[in-house]
């Protein structure tokens, strides 16, 4: 009777937990998809395991860091002092091009300067706005693409001055100049 009660407890706290909020990369996909023209046909790609091309400018623009070392070590940067400025948005490491690609707060006015690394944004000078490739949410790598960082569907982006402090502190500290810190 016990394993009977156990049995029937166990299967109610799974249908419990299948009945729940979906896990949030699941709305960190629903999320991404609706940047896309046609966020049905995002999370399509993203159930066959493909990268779909979300559209800059329209929730968030992109700062590519291309060293890859350099984008890891300001991201460990941004992570150490989340609770001072907020927790890190999505991040995408791109073994192609050996860099990494974070999703920073929508500024048509951002001025972006730092070495190793190109502000990815929309342009209103160009037809076609550049697009970020995205790996599925909660999967695996893709085609040399995955998440370094989820979206979850919040919206969290990172903000580029605190990605920009991130990578001067994280220069430093490869460089043999400093201490992991943001500040100065």
């Amino acid at each position: 009777m016990a394993q009977a009660r156990a049995a029937s407890t166990s299967s109610t706290t799974h249908k419990l937990v299948r009945r729940g909020a979906p896990p949030p990369y699941v709305l960190g996909a629903h999320w991404l998809a609706r940047c896309n023209s046609d966020p049905r046909a995002a999370l399509l790609g993203w159930t066959r395991n493909e990268l779909v091309d979300i559209r800059l400018g329209v929730r968030f623009n992109a700062v590519r860091v291309t060293n890859q070392r350099l984008g890891t070590a300001a991201l460990g940067q941004l992570q150490q002092v989340a609770e001072v400025v907020g927790p890190v948005g999505p991040v995408i490491f791109n073994e192609a091009l050996r860099s990494v690609e974070f999703l920073i707060t929508y500024s048509s006015t951002s001025i972006w300067d730092m070495r190793d690394s190109e502000f990815l944004r929309d342009n209103p000078n160009v037809k076609h706005n550049p697009a970020l490739r995205c790996p599925p949410p909660g999967r695996e790598q893709v085609q040399g693409r995955r998440w370094l960082i989820e979206p979850d569907g919040t919206g969290l982006l990172t903000h580029p001055h605190n990605l920009a402090a991130a990578l001067r502190a994280a220069r430093r500290i490869l460089h043999g100049r400093g201490r992991p810190t943001l500040a100065a």
